[in-house]
């Protein structure tokens, strides 16, 4: 009853908001043409950090959580997907709210803003340019600023949603990927 609640309030919510396209992933640095579906790589990317989250590895709990972001939003829209089922949009949105309230974001805050924020912070982490991660956390997205939002991400943050969320991403994925 609880998760019939739950995806009922999204739907209601989601009927409301103005039409927003399905946020998008950057495609890393050094990769041409996107030959996978987008979806199977984030849900397997996240599937690995979340699977064993390390503390100290900052980057790599931000490509993670965008990679969360970035699910909870594209699925619902990707006609592929449709057969992802309800229930792991409604786990998708679980674990994106969790790991929002693990970094301080907003749950109004917009999603490829959070996505565009972790994944230019998880570059600057990479490069050791303190002066980037700044700027890619701005304050009106990342509540907790930068330094704090870097030392949440270190920890790294708990998203207990998550792996539940992307074993139902992929058993529910049966004919839908595009792979």
């Amino acid at each position: 009853m609880l998760r019939r609640s739950a995806l009922l309030t999204a739907l209601a919510v989601a009927a409301c908001a103005p039409a927003q396209p399905p946020p998008t992933l950057g495609t890393p640095a050094g990769q041409g043409a996107v030959t996978t579906d987008q979806i199977v790589t984030a849900r397997q990317d996240a599937a690995a950090f979340f699977a064993r989250p390390q503390a100290g590895q900052p980057a790599a709990a931000a490509r993670a959580i965008a990679d969360i972001e970035y699910l909870a939003g594209a699925v619902p829209t990707d006609p592929r997907w449709q057969t992802a089922g309800a229930g792991a949009v409604t786990q998708l949105a679980q674990a994106r709210s969790e790991a929002r309230r693990a970094l301080g974001i907003p749950a109004n805050a917009p999603a490829q803003q959070v996505i565009d924020g972790l994944q230019g912070a998880a570059a600057a982490l990479d490069a050791n340019d303190r002066a980037a991660v700044a700027r890619a956390l701005p304050r009106g997205v990342f509540t907790a600023g930068p330094d704090q939002t870097v030392r949440r991400l270190s920890q790294p943050p708990r998203v207990p949603s998550a792996s539940g969320a992307l074993f139902a991403l992929a058993a529910g994925s049966s004919g839908g990927s595009g792979r």
